[in-house]
């Protein structure tokens, strides 16, 4: 493990749940720092998965990332959190989202506003954490004397955001911010630029998510990432991380086209450049020292496709992590 560059691996919604144990143990067993769970709705929970994997391990950090913030009352959201971080003190991570907009429209609660629904839930499940009794009406989410019976008020708070108006709202109420597994080193630089001068300092935790595929054959390696890469950016449009790179125009419209697929068929291959990490293990090594330099304070790999996750995770234990 690194103290000083910690590296995780991001465990997608498409595992099964029978094989989190085994894998949870063996991402410790091979050196990383963190281990994070998506939850990605409707597959595997983001809470149930954590507390699996922190029972089956015994030093390695376990997060969520990232809970929508509609999706649990704040109330809820906090009691699950507190019970995994007194549970096991020092281990549990937090993070919470906006939501994938697709799912959080097929349970009728998606927001007229996302940043109202977000400062609300994360604002109130920061004082619950600390131990605050909460009585007040918001917009979304209402209280009446609620106060946790086992606060954990060490627990920092993340959020997972985008956006330019969604990073300041980060620096304004979070702790740290987690990047999209699209968002590459030059975002980082950004998102971390802009979060420092709103907050006047670099206390925050900035951690970085990137699609990873990693193997001895390079071109199989680009390959593999470029078909997660063309479905997340199909998923989330062009938006604040497109821009950045100056490709939302592009991507429109081989969107507007044909979608993941086209996207997949015809985005230039220097894409993939600065949109994920792939090819062989010296690849890797660089690729995840491009983001501590950009100011990530911890780098979680999101390796694809992931039956492949054993293998990947054994290699990289062995050739990636003891050169960074």
């Amino acid at each position: 493990m690194s103290a000083s560059k910690p590296v995780g691996v991001f465990i997608l919604g498409d595992v099964p749940p029978e094989k989190i144990v085994p894998l949870s143990q063996q991402v410790e067993a091979a050196g990383f720092d963190e281990l994070w769970f998506a939850e990605d709705y409707f597959m595997i929970s983001g809470f149930s998965s954590a507390a699996m994997a922190l029972q089956a391990t015994s030093t390695i950090r376990v997060g969520v990332g990232a809970v929508s913030a509609v999706v649990r009352h704040p109330g809820v959201t906090a009691m699950e959190a507190s019970t995994l971080a007194r549970a096991h003190p020092g281990r549990f991570k937090l993070g919470i989202s906006h939501g994938v907009p697709a799912w959080t429209r097929q349970m009728h609660l998606y927001p007229k506003s996302v940043l109202t629904a977000m400062r609300e839930s994360v604002t109130a499940v920061k004082r619950l954490l600390a131990g605050e009794e909460i009585t007040q009406k918001g917009e979304y989410f209402g209280f009446d004397k609620v106060a946790l019976t086992h606060p954990a008020p060490d627990l920092k708070v993340m959020t997972a955001v985008v956006g330019p108006k969604s990073i300041d709202l980060c620096a304004d109420i979070a702790d740290g911010m987690m990047v999209s597994v699209l968002g590459g080193p030059k975002y980082v630089k950004t998102a971390y630029d802009r979060i420092a001068a709103r907050r006047g300092d670099t206390n925050f935790e900035m951690i970085a998510y990137s699609l990873a595929s990693i193997g001895q054959d390079p071109a199989k390696k680009r390959k593999d990432v470029r078909a997660a890469t063309a479905f997340y950016l199909n998923a989330m449009g062009p938006m604040y991380i497109s821009d950045v790179y100056g490709i939302s125009e592009q991507a429109a419209e081989m969107i507007s086209r044909g979608g993941a697929e086209t996207l997949e068929a015809e985005m230039p291959d220097e894409w993939l450049d600065f949109l994920a990490i792939a090819g062989t293990p010296d690849d890797c090594t660089r690729g995840i020292n491009d983001f501590f330099d950009a100011g990530a304070t911890a780098v979680v790999l999101c390796v694809v496709p992931s039956e492949e996750l054993p293998e990947q995770l054994e290699l990289i234990g062995k050739d990636v992590l003891p050169k960074l």
